[in-house]
């Protein structure tokens, strides 16, 4: 049975208690956690968390009465705490005495020891998704675009978003990584992060090109929306675009939004104006976020060439502001960022929230 050295809970960070969902911080002491830890036998699909909380850090034990399997009707023990390696848990089974006992150490400010747990840290979505997940950025074309290979590793697929030239390189690395490009995806229609688009669609027929249908029928300025004229010259191999055009005009996705699998990861689709009318974002598997020229560090993208609108942008980072938790962000020129670094430094992103009907 694998084992990982437990976490001890801070000894100045408050505990709340959560029973079935509803937290209690204020007037907290042993006996309302004894008490609702003994509840657990007269009602089975109950469940008890003694937790803390400290900005993004966590740290929990909690516990319930097993259903089904080997251990049904043991108490289920796990507790759990945020890393730098990601997140941890482990596991293990008692019964009630031998849990209220753990509970009553960590209250108590006792070092605590799970000598029989397991360790359930690989089965948490985060760190699956950490070990599945690659990104590799390629600086390419005349403005320095962030084109990104986003790689699932266990079935070696990959993802190539914004090819905005240098279709070489491109091809370069998927090929000398093994890799199936199995999409490529376009956050918008400018010629800076379309421009490899027909050698990469040449050298890979089976690949899916997908793209808001708004930012290839722009015909306002050819030379910086070029994918309708890729789509009419019968010598380029671009002959088909997957369009993501299940969003409304607004900055969140639909129901009906499409969402494209890349083996054990998802890719969601976020339509998010502003820049052009067809600018779109792809998170992977509720983690990173690829916003194209939505969302920079400390600033957001231009509004002023055709297409673009301020109202648009602004609500598009609103919807970011908004979004729960933290998650890296790669947008399509500079470096990467977090959702939390702009909350708290971009000054767009933090009129945005200001605005919020």
């Amino acid at each position: 049975m694998e084992q990982i050295p437990i976490k001890q809970p801070s000894k100045d960070w408050p505990w709340t208690l959560d029973v079935d969902g509803r937290p209690k911080q204020s007037g907290l002491d042993w006996e309302a956690v004894s008490r609702a830890l003994s509840g657990l036998e007269k009602d089975p699909d109950s469940f008890v968390i003694l937790q803390q909380t400290q900005g993004d850090e966590y740290w929990f034990m909690q516990c319930a009465v097993e259903l089904d399997g080997p251990c049904m009707d043991k108490y289920l023990l796990e507790c759990g705490w945020s890393s730098s390696d990601g997140p941890a848990l482990v596991s293990l089974h008692c019964g009630l005495e031998e849990a209220l006992s753990y509970f009553q150490t960590v209250f108590d400010g006792k070092p605590l020891d799970l000598k029989a747990s397991e360790d359930k840290s690989s089965t948490l979505p985060a760190n699956k998704r950490k070990k599945l997940l690659g990104i590799t950025c390629l600086d390419v074309g005349q403005l320095g675009t962030n084109c990104y290979i986003v790689e699932e590793r266990e079935q070696k697929l990959c993802a190539v978003i914004d090819p905005g030239g240098d279709a070489d390189r491109i091809l370069s690395y998927v090929n000398s990584h093994g890799l199936k490009v199995q999409y490529i995806l376009l956050t918008h229609g400018h010629y800076d992060h379309v421009d490899g688009l027909p050698e990469l669609a040449a050298a890979l027929p089976e690949a899916e090109i997908w793209v808001h249908k708004k930012d290839v029928y722009d015909t306002r300025l050819p030379m910086l929306f070029p994918l309708e004229g890729m789509l009419e010259d019968p010598n380029c191999p671009v002959k088909e675009f997957h369009y993501l055009q299940a969003f409304n005009d607004r900055d969140v996705p639909t129901a009906e939004a499409k969402q494209l699998p890349l083996g054990e990861l998802v890719i969601h689709p976020m339509h998010t104006p502003g820049h052009s009318e067809g600018s779109v974002s792809f998170r992977i598997s509720s983690g990173p976020i690829f916003c194209g020229d939505t969302l920079f560090q400390g600033s957001c993208g231009r509004t002023d060439f055709p297409g673009g609108n301020v109202g648009k942008m602004m609500s598009s980072l609103r919807f970011f502001g908004l979004m729960n938790g933290d998650a890296e962000v790669y947008p399509g020129h500079m470096g990467a960022t977090t959702l939390e670094k702009e909350r708290k430094q971009n000054p767009y992103l933090r009129q945005a929230l200001r605005e919020a009907p």
